[in-house]
């Protein structure tokens, strides 16, 4: 019997990274699916003005740790994809753990008051994973 091969960490990366996003937009898509079977209108929702200072302060707070954390990221010089992700693993998946925070945490409020304005946190995780990604990242540094 030949021995195992290890996962190189650039795969594990791609494949960690995609089920971050996939599990976000997942869990939308079933906010969304019961969330449509009792519409709001807009012009009835109540006014939230701590929920979405809250939330505008924890998604900045946490969009911006992961914006300098991605910038602490070592430099690949001359080493491989796969030594950069060796080095740099734990820090990607940090980034992506604070940029996926607000992100669930807006479907969670959405979930909770059917007020579509929180998605908003959501939609920014979304493109922030999308400026996050494990090839665009390894471009950056």
């Amino acid at each position: 019997m030949a021995p195992a091969r290890a996962v190189p960490p650039s795969l594990t990366a791609r494949v960690l990274h995609a089920s971050l996003v996939t599990g976000v937009l997942f869990f939308l898509v079933i906010a969304w699916y019961i969330g449509r079977h009792s519409p709001v209108p807009a012009e009835s929702l109540p006014t939230r003005r701590v929920l979405y200072i809250v939330l505008v302060l924890l998604s900045a707070a946490s969009f911006g740790t992961a914006m300098a954390l991605s910038a602490r990221m070592l430099p690949r010089g001359q080493t491989s994809v796969d030594d950069w992700w060796r080095a740099n693993l734990p820090r990607a998946l940090a980034v992506w753990a604070l940029i996926e925070a607000p992100a669930l945490v807006g479907t969670v409020l959405f979930l909770l008051t059917r007020d579509f304005r929180v998605l908003l946190a959501t939609f920014i995780g979304l493109f922030l994973f999308l400026q996050y990604r494990p090839g665009r990242l390894v471009e950056r540094v």
